[in-house]
């Protein structure tokens, strides 16, 4: 399938967002200017929030034309226990259809159901989401053409003919071209492509490939807003205002693969997505 989507770098506490994590959590290599080109907090640990458009999707045998997804994941997890071999923990999987827009009303959430029952029997927890701009990656504020904008609500109780509907958000990215970026296309190439730990102790390879001609990368700095249980969806280790964070924008496709063997996940990574 194609993707195009919005990928942000945030640092969390570490002290903080182990307890979350049932593994324990690698130290990144910050010292690797490739990936880290002006370091990271030393008392932090980088979540991975993301939202993009999908589609040309395949899953089993369902073939769907657009879904959008959204997620928060802790990438440099210790899945194996063994010191060294990086896994990404999903803490949040949220999926949406495409036909709707900003209304509470509209009834997008529906065409998300099959894939999340499918991919949650494959072990990834799925939620529903309102993914807003429905019909895009992300959308151009009104009053600045050059600053765009994606968020994503849990749809907890849908009401697609009169609403309101009970939909706590989740996060929302708010940005612009990075005049000076934090990180570097390989900092998020290397950061997606860490294999997935799924819920039934196995772990998936969803790999992307920002290598194509229309990929049209472009490194971005704006404001992560991670909403708490109090006005949101997201763990309260998370929520805040992250100001000036660092982040990507591309298109690419993902090639998906069967649930596998964690350490089989991890040997058979293709180091050609990490470039």
């Amino acid at each position: 399938m194609c993707n195009n989507g919005t990928w942000f770098v945030l640092p969390v506490p570490t002290a903080s967002l182990q307890p979350l994590v049932p593994y324990p959590l690698l130290t990144p290599p910050y010292s690797d200017k490739t990936l880290f080109p002006h370091g990271f907090p030393s008392t932090a640990h980088p979540v991975l929030v993301f939202s993009f458009y999908e589609n040309d999707i395949r899953m089993v045998d369902l073939q769907i034309p657009s879904l959008k997804q959204g997620g928060i994941y802790v990438p440099y997890t210790d899945r194996l226990k063994d010191g060294k071999t990086a896994f990404s923990y999903p803490l949040r999987n949220y999926i949406g259809g495409t036909d709707g827009g900003f209304s509470q009303s509209d009834i997008s959430f529906l065409i998300a159901l099959v894939p999340a029952f499918v991919g949650t029997a494959e072990g990834t927890s799925l939620a529903i989401a309102q993914i807003t701009p429905g019909n895009d990656a992300y959308a151009p504020l009104a009053s600045n053409p050059s600053e765009f904008s994606t968020e994503v609500k849990q749809i907890i109780v849908p009401n697609p003919v009169s609403g309101p509907a009970v939909e706590p958000e989740v996060f929302d990215l708010d940005f612009i071209t990075a005049k000076s970026p934090l990180y570097t296309e390989h900092t998020f190439h290397q950061i997606a492509n860490q294999p997935l730990i799924l819920n039934n102790d196995l772990c998936g390879r969803n790999t992307i490939y920002f290598n194509q001609s229309f990929s049209a990368p472009v490194l971005r700095s704006g404001n992560a807003t991670v909403y708490g249980p109090l006005a949101g969806a997201a763990p309260s280790q998370l929520a805040g205002v992250y100001t000036n964070a660092g982040g990507y924008s591309a298109s690419g496709v993902l090639v998906g693969y069967n649930p596998e063997a964690c350490d089989v996940a991890a040997a058979n990574v293709d180091p050609k997505a990490y470039q």
